[in-house]
This record gives structure tokens, sequence and C-alpha cells, in this order.
């Protein structure tokens, strides 16, 4: 009877360190795949691919304007922006895969785990709409607003993800904010704090479908000159910005002096917040102040998102504080 439990304890283990690595592998691919887009719209290639699923009819794109097929004009083809933006969909299709391999690695391991399996199902369902999306973003050309659609989706995915990632690092773990003694109210920062960056993501998508906008009635003007037409919305967003910073930087201190011992977890969060904060901080004068490099773009985009994500690990960690 005792081999039989050291047995099944073992099994357990093992099937929990498996879900862990490919619900980490799936977040890590799930980001790539976020940064992979920005490239695909700052270069241009969004619509390299006129059609979808397929690619100027076909399922690999043309190697040259002589494989189009008779009824497309070859002046819409552009072998660079064709591929780029096939690649694009390639890794979502491999990130969808791996989202619904942890969708039914969840369902198999953890059917009496609530915290792990719903987020873990939410997330396959959300990939499937955002595939359909992803379809709506190219028959639209384009439209601002279902692109941006389709990246607060995108985060909403990544999030489930980074909230099953450590749920089940507790799952192994399950005393490792025992003695963190956190205070109460921290929860309630950190919760505000992603919130806030949600809203700044929002708010940024909105300046750039107004920049698009306007671009298509102005086109003479440099990015300076379309930012500062786009009104109170770049006032509130740098507002915001400097807020978010200041709080995040208080949290982070917060969490690592305000606690008797914080975990391994809690201050590689707490300095990451710190430090990519910093960073957008620099990213988002330099584009007020140069203009909007597509390279600069994407980082401001993609450290914001990776923002969100440590925050929410944090505010796991600080849930876990709390039940052990």
């Amino acid at each position: 009877m005792r081999h039989f439990k050291a047995h099944t304890e073992i099994a357990w283990e093992v099937d929990t360190k498996n879900f862990r690595f490919f619900a980490l592998l799936t977040t890590l691919a799930t980001y790539f795949l976020i940064f992979l887009g920005g490239l695909v719209r700052v270069s241009g290639a969004g619509l390299g691919c006129p059609d979808w699923p397929k690619c100027f009819g076909r399922w690999i794109p043309p190697l040259s304007a002589t494989q189009l097929p008779a009824d497309i004009d070859p002046g819409q083809f552009n072998f660079a922006l064709a591929w780029i933006e096939y690649i694009n969909r390639l890794v979502g299709v491999v990130v969808g895969i791996l989202v619904v391999v942890v969708a039914v690695l969840a369902l198999k391991h953890y059917r009496r785990t609530p915290r792990i399996l719903m987020p873990s199902v939410l997330a396959a369902v959300l990939t499937a709409v955002q595939g359909w999306l992803g379809g709506r973003v190219v028959s639209s050309e384009l439209e601002p607003i279902m692109v941006s659609a389709h990246l607060i989706l995108a985060l909403i995915i990544v999030s489930l993800l980074i909230y099953v990632s450590v749920r089940a690092y507790y799952e192994l773990n399950p005393l490792a904010e025992r003695d963190a003694a956190y205070a109460v109210p921290m929860t309630w920062g950190v919760a505000a704090l992603w919130l806030l960056v949600l809203v700044q993501v929002i708010l940024g998508t909105q300046i750039r479908e107004s920049i698009e906008i306007l671009a298509q009635s102005m086109p003479l003007l440099s990015d300076l000159g379309l930012l500062a037409r786009v009104g109170a919305v770049k006032d509130i967003h740098t507002f915001l910005g400097i807020v978010i910073a200041s709080l995040t930087w208080g949290i982070a201190i917060g969490l690592l002096r305000g606690s008797s011992n914080p975990s391994p977890v809690m201050w590689q969060a707490a300095w990451t917040m710190a430090g990519l904060v910093l960073l957008q901080v620099v990213f988002g004068v330099v584009l007020l102040m140069v203009g909007l490099p597509a390279v600069m773009q994407v980082l401001h985009l993609w450290l914001a998102l990776l923002l969100s994500g440590v925050v929410l690990i944090a505010f796991a960690a600080l849930r876990q504080a709390r039940e052990v």
C-alpha cells in the first residue's frame, strides 16, 4: 500500500511538471507570436497575404509572380511581405496547437482544480476566436478597430496562460509563500496596477488607430506632426504612464521591504516589474521626442504586455500567500 501511494505521488509530480512545462512553453510562444505580429504590422506585411487562410489562393505563398493565380493582379504580390505574414500565420497555428495541448492536459489532470482547469479551457476557446478574428482583420483590410481587438484578445489569452503557469508552479510548491507575510492591501494594489496597464495598452492602440486614420488624410505630415494631432488621448496616455511607473516602483519596494521573507518568485517579479517599467518610460520618451521608429513601437507594446504578465505573477504569489 505504501509502495502504491509513493508511486502515485511520483506520477502526480511528473504530470504536474509536464503540465507546467507545456503551460510555460505556450506562454513564451504566445509572447513571441505577439512580438512577431507587431513586426508584421510595422513592416506593412499585414496584407502581404490578401486572403485568409490561404495566401494568394495557395496554401504555400508564391515564390514569384509567375505562380500567382490568373485572376490576381501581379502588382499585389510582394515576396517579402507575403512570407512575413505567412510565417506569422504558421507560428499562430503552432501556438494554437500548444494552447489546445495545455487545455487537454488540464482536462486530464486538473478536473478538480478549477483555478487551473477554467483558465486553460478558456484560453483554448479564446484562441479559436482569435483565429476567426484574424481572418476578419484581413478581410477588413486592417481596419484599425479590428487590429486593436485582435491585440487585446491576445493580451487576455497570454494573461490566462501566465496565471495557469504560476498556479501549476504552486501546485508543486504549495508552501513557497508560507513565510512571506505580505501586507493585505498589496493584493489590491497589484490588481489595480494590472488593470491600469491594461487600460494603458488600450489607450496606446487608440493612439495608433488615430495616427493611421490621420495619415490617410494628411499623408505629408511627419509622425510627430500626426502624434500632435491625436488629441487628449495622447495626454492621458502620457499621464497614466507616469502614474503606472510611480505605482509600479512603489509596489515593487513595498513587496520586498514590506515582507518578512519574500519568496524567490516575488523577488524576481518585483525587480522585473521595476526594470520593465523603467524601460517603458525610456521608450515612451523616445517615441515622443524622436517620432515613431517601427522597432521602438514594437518594443514599447511588447514590454507593456510583458509588464502586465509579470504583474499577474506577483498577484498570483500574493493570492497564494493568503491561502497558506
